[in-house]
């Protein structure tokens, strides 16, 4: 039997997808913590000390994927419905 998805709800796949690849992202930021405070610092010209490389970008890296992945996921699924009412949606066949 074939199926067509005519419309996608926006808000809950956009936060399954959006805390999946928050989840899927959290290992990075652990080894990004780790090798901040392990990194030396380094010294700017005024005197300023600052680290080698951003690791705290990289740990809050999850938290950056969540919230972009929502909103290019409800762009994605705003997209979709009015393609889907158009042309159709996806297919696909299912078997009992």
């Amino acid at each position: 039997m074939k199926v067509q998805i005519t419309n996608i709800s926006g808000h809950q796949t956009s936060k399954v997808l959006a805390i999946t690849f928050a989840i899927l992202t959290l290992p990075f930021s652990f080894i990004a913590l780790f090798f901040f405070f392990i990194t030396p610092e380094m010294e700017t010209n005024n005197g300023k000390k600052i680290p080698n490389f951003p690791f705290l970008f990289f740990a809050l890296a999850p938290l950056f994927y969540g919230v972009m992945f929502y909103f290019m996921q409800r762009l994605f699924c705003w997209a979709y419905n009015i393609v889907a009412k158009k042309v159709g949606g996806f297919e696909f066949e299912t078997s009992e």
